[in-house]
């Protein structure tokens, strides 16, 4: 009975000795093998998260929306751009604006017409003739100007005399109006100013210019 027993307990401790001990390399390889293929994937996994995760934000802040970014203009390269028109000069607009003036020579029917308008404008002044080499007669854009200074007659009266004599040295302009007849506009000043014809505004510049400025006649 003693060998039977002791026979039982080798056998107990032989299976649970099988049952505790260390297990197989394989096998121990096996659950390693396992292990790691589970852990790359998690790591893989995790990574392709991330990189979505980064890539979405970044797209976000560097991608204007279509609504926000203008609309691009599409030029075609075998169309020639339209050049750029020119803008007049100053010199050229100021050009274009001014009349066309000419100086004349003046006929003695346009004399007698600028003495008969001067003697309109004076009342009481009848014995009068005009300076001799004074006479300005000019047109500019189909207006026509004259300038002259008068000196009396013979026949003057004293009142004439004084009346003219008042009127100083200065020259006076006429303008010829579309229905033919000459109007008295003005004088150059008593004393005459220094520019002459040019500081009077119903004489045209460029007409005072090629009368330089009327100034002849000290």
């Amino acid at each position: 009975m003693t060998e039977d027993f002791e026979a039982v307990l080798h056998r107990g401790s032989e299976e649970l000795a099988a049952r505790t001990s260390a297990l197989p390399a394989a096998t121990v390889r096996a659950r390693g093998d396992d292990l790691r293929r589970r852990r790359r994937l998690a790591v893989t996994a995790l990574t392709v998260a991330l990189v979505a995760s980064v890539a979405g934000g970044t797209f976000a802040l560097t991608t204007p929306s279509r609504e926000s970014s203008p609309p691009g203009t599409v030029v075609n390269p075998t169309t020639p751009l339209p050049l750029p028109t020119p803008s007049p000069s100053p010199s050229a607009s100021a050009s274009a604006s001014e009349p066309r003036c000419r100086s004349l020579v003046v006929p003695p029917e346009v004399k007698e017409a600028v003495t008969q308008a001067y003697r309109r404008a004076q009342p009481g002044l009848t014995h009068f003739v005009p300076v001799k080499g004074t006479f300005y007669y000019g047109e500019c854009d189909g207006v026509f100007h004259a300038g002259t200074s008068f000196t009396p007659t013979a026949a003057a009266t004293e009142g004439e005399l004084v009346q003219l004599q008042d009127a100083g040295g200065a020259e006076k302009y006429f303008t010829k109006s579309e229905d033919g007849v000459w109007t008295f506009t003005g004088t150059d000043g008593f004393p005459r100013d220094p520019r002459g014809c040019a500081a009077v505004p119903g004489i045209p510049a460029r007409l005072a210019e090629l009368w330089d400025n009327c100034l002849a006649r000290p």
